[in-house]
């Protein structure tokens, strides 16, 4: 039980690190990290998430898998978003 919110957590936090909370976003942008090749993974939330939680885990499927939880937490938020603006 511990691991699913584990995951459940890190694919947040990464959705929230990548794209979706402003003032990591204003830092980001601020340190104009966007011009940088490599940076360009900071703005993607499956990367971010799939090489945290390999860190967080040391675990290859659970790193993927949370990828995969990451991937439908981010087209849900789109899917609100686009819901909301009619």
């Amino acid at each position: 039980m511990d691991t699913i919110i584990q995951v459940l957590g890190l694919a947040s936090l990464s959705v929230m690190f990548a794209w979706w909370f402003e003032p990591i976003q204003w830092v980001k942008n601020s340190l104009s990290l966007y011009q940088y090749n490599w940076a360009k993974y900071l703005y993607c939330s499956k990367c971010v998430s799939f090489w945290v939680s390999l860190l967080w885990f040391q675990n290859l499927f659970l790193a993927a898998f949370t990828a995969v939880i990451t991937f439908l937490i981010d087209n849900l938020i789109h899917f609100i978003d686009e819901t909301r603006k009619g």
